[in-house]
């Protein structure tokens, strides 16, 4: 009995995730802005987003949600290229509520007690502290090995065990970073990119064969800078140039105007591209990714 006690004195550390996890938060009735203070420092990927939309994991699965080889794999019950996939994702396309999906028990004997959204991207248990023989090489660089003066005061000791850590402050932020989920994140990219790129992809089947791509543009809220600054041949004369600036002139403003709109197609492009990677590469578990 005596030896249970002493194993449940050291258990292994509570799951939990490198990147924010999405969880409902709840905002102030007198400013509007969130309680939670780690939402205070998530900058929101749109204005008013839900606390769960606050994190890489809720794109995740927009993006796969958006993958044609996976939707065929929902349809068909999980057969298809995407089957190994689908074992661990399900059906995204039962329902459009993803903190339904995200919370959703797993019918698994190993992951009874965890949601999808924890059993696929939430870290290990943190490892056991645990004594170390002093016959022992450790070269696992995941790993400090310490012997602990037993005489020396519980005060102390723990002064020193922090002080040890800030000495090994990058061996530790090193480790910390690296993610053991089962579906790691695979780079990190801000939300409102994220959310930027989904935009443009649904914009684009939307109106692919109606609209020119500065006009989508246009459509998505990208950010262009519209002045243009030309200068005199001699370089002594610079003017920052718009449309409206032209306008207002009565001059010709032509090619202001086509600068802007190839500004525009560009940016448009971009971000096509990315979302196009990223849905391509979702597919494959691997997120978010622009690898070819």
């Amino acid at each position: 009995m005596s030896d249970i006690i002493e194993d449940q004195r050291y258990k292994v550390g509570k799951k939990f995730f490198i990147y924010a996890p999405p969880f409902k938060g709840r905002r102030s009735k007198t400013t509007g802005e969130f309680i939670s203070r780690r939402l205070q420092r998530i900058t929101p990927p749109f204005r008013d987003a839900e606390a769960w939309q606050c994190s890489v994991y809720y794109f995740w699965w927009e993006f796969l949600r958006r993958h044609e080889g996976y939707q065929d794999c929902c349809i068909r019950g999980g057969k298809g290229k995407c089957k190994k996939l689908y074992a661990d994702f399900g059906n995204i396309h039962e329902h459009d509520d993803f903190w339904k999906w995200w919370a959703q028990k797993v019918d698994d004997e190993f992951y009874s007690d965890l949601s999808r959204g924890e059993r696929l991207f939430s870290e290990p248990e943190a490892g056991k502290i645990e004594l170390a023989e002093r016959s022992l090489n450790n070269d696992n660089d995941d790993v400090l090995t310490i012997n602990i003066p037993l005489e020396v005061r519980t005060p102390f000791l723990i002064k020193q065990f922090r002080k040890l850590l800030e000495d090994h402050k990058q061996q530790v932020q090193e480790v910390r970073k690296v993610s053991r989920a089962k579906y790691p994140v695979s780079s990190s990219v801000r939300l409102s990119s994220l959310y930027q790129a989904l935009r443009v992809w649904d914009i684009e089947q939307e109106y692919r064969k109606t609209k020119k791509k500065y006009e989508k543009c246009d459509l998505a809220g990208i950010y262009v800078n519209e002045i243009v600054t030309f200068s005199d041949p001699d370089g002594r004369k610079t003017e920052h140039l718009t449309v409206e600036k032209l306008k207002a002139r009565g001059e010709n403003y032509s090619d202001i105007l086509q600068e802007v709109r190839r500004r525009k197609s560009q940016a448009y492009t971009r971000y096509l591209t990315a979302a196009e990677n990223y849905i391509r590469n979702v597919g494959e578990g691997n997120f978010p990714s622009q690898k070819k």
